[in-house]
């Protein structure tokens, strides 16, 4: 092959294929069990995406080079008027692609949907323009204000049953390494689960737009062992809350 031919041409798109999946897949990693099945269903779109742009931008490519190339005293080249085997496969193969993909996909609601047995009840509601965490079973309520952000304490490796509510408006709960939004609806309690893998402090925010001061909806999710949780839920009850950030007060009180 010469050093201009369509194979040195080709270097180019292949090596942005190559790129817009690396880049692709540079998610956050999952903090979650929940979040690893999205990220497992972002993998799955990925790879065949690149795949398909790897083919359409290499043919259309090789295409343009061998066209720029082929000079005109050499007419037209050779037409094809159908060619039933590739009709077959180019109507064949998007089919598989896409129920494939719609497979993964419900497997992946399905995980991330899934309720688990034990672990802990946590009601978060959320108001214009902060959240409250209340523990029911134990009593204990941590109000954020804007200035404070709340943290909302979560054991390791155990399921954590979340209630999300919105007194007033629709506010969103969202945390980027969990890889997960859920929306907060006025009068529509939303019930999903979540099982923090790894401990640590996870920022998150309220992703819709609520109001003039949306951006100082903020709050943490904070991972500790559960003897750490623990403790903090007994210090928590008695009114004396060792979370960084949290204001915690008995159940029920009325938030700002």
């Amino acid at each position: 092959m010469s050093p201009g031919g369509p194979g040195r041409r080709l270097l180019g798109p292949v090596a942005l294929v190559a790129l817009a999946v690396a880049l692709g897949g540079c998610l956050p990693a999952p903090a979650t069990e929940q979040g690893q099945a999205v990220h497992d269903l972002w993998i799955a779109f990925l790879v065949p995406a690149g795949v398909v742009a790897a083919i359409v931008w290499g043919l259309v490519t090789i295409s343009i080079v061998r066209g720029w190339r082929r000079r005109p005293e050499a007419g037209l080249p050779d037409q094809v008027t159908g060619h039933t085997g590739l009709e077959i496969v180019w109507t064949t193969l998007p089919i598989l692609t896409v129920v494939v993909l719609f497979a993964l996909s419900l497997l992946a609601l399905g995980r991330i949907d899934a309720k688990a047995a034990g672990g802990i009840d946590v009601t978060v509601t959320a108001f214009r323009w902060q959240w409250q965490m209340d523990y029911p079973a134990d009593g204990v309520s941590v109000v954020g204000t804007p200035d404070t952000p709340p943290v909302m304490v979560v054991p390791v490796g155990e399921p954590v049953h979340v209630t999300l509510m919105s007194r007033d408006v629709a506010h969103s709960f969202f945390v980027p390494q969990f890889l997960f939004k859920r929306d907060a609806i006025p009068g529509q309690p939303n019930h999903f689960d979540l099982t923090v893998e790894t401990p640590g402090t996870y920022r998150g925010q309220c992703a819709e737009f609520c109001g003039i001061y949306h951006d100082r909806m903020l709050f943490s999710v904070e991972a500790v062992s559960p003897e750490a949780f623990d403790a903090w839920l007994a210090s928590a009850a008695a009114g004396a809350s060792t979370a960084p950030g949290a204001s915690a007060s008995p159940a029920g009180s009325a938030a700002p």
